[in-house]
């Protein structure tokens, strides 16, 4: 993912982060990395399917116009991706699930992921009559010249999907876990 794709990411907290630590440190560092990575690998993939599954539909059709053009009309569900990343010495891996950019294009759902989730205002150019009763009110520049119309609630259908899978991180990463170890007995 990008700098630009719009992603959440998932950390593992507490006393978990000992009872994990403990498991891996019966294996050796690259076994521990590798196990690690294939339990969060596991858990992203449920992690999207619950994404794709809360995620607002938009409307149906496949194109838009957009200022007088006809662009695609992208959808949150069919650009949900997932990414495990682990730095050069295993010490540490991280995984995220979003909405990936797609460069080039005028498809840009990674754009507007954000306004889904946690909700926007709408605005429109202030009249005349606006602008001088805010500048009466002290109000500066870029304040007088927008006028609110709306508030759009957010879905916050990524954070319910993390929330929901939440108890699931946890027996998947120790399933992992016990696996490479039993492997490495073998």
């Amino acid at each position: 993912m990008s700098a630009n794709s719009f992603k959440m990411v998932m950390e593992v907290d507490g006393p978990n982060v000992e009872r994990i630590n403990a498991a891996l440190r019966r294996l050796a560092q690259k076994d521990a990395t590798k196990a690690i990575k294939n339990g969060f690998r596991e858990w992203t993939r449920v992690v999207k399917k619950s994404v794709i599954a809360l995620a607002p539909r938009g409307r149906p059709s496949k194109t838009e116009r957009v200022r007088g053009e006809t662009r695609p009309n992208p959808h949150l569900k069919a650009n949900v991706t997932t990414k495990v990343k682990g730095y050069s010495k295993g010490q540490l891996v991280w995984a995220a699930v979003g909405i990936k950019e797609q460069k080039g294009t005028y498809n840009t759902p990674h754009w507007y992921a954000r306004w889904v989730e946690f909700g926007h205002v709408l605005t429109r150019r202030a009249t005349k009559e606006e602008e001088i009763r805010k500048f009466t009110r002290g109000a500066n520049k870029k304040e007088r010249q927008r006028t609110i119309i709306g508030r759009v609630a957010g879905k916050f259908f990524i954070s319910k999907a993390y929330a929901i899978n939440e108890i699931r991180l946890m027996p998947i990463m120790e399933e992992h876990i016990a696996r490479m170890v039993a492997k490495g007995l073998k």
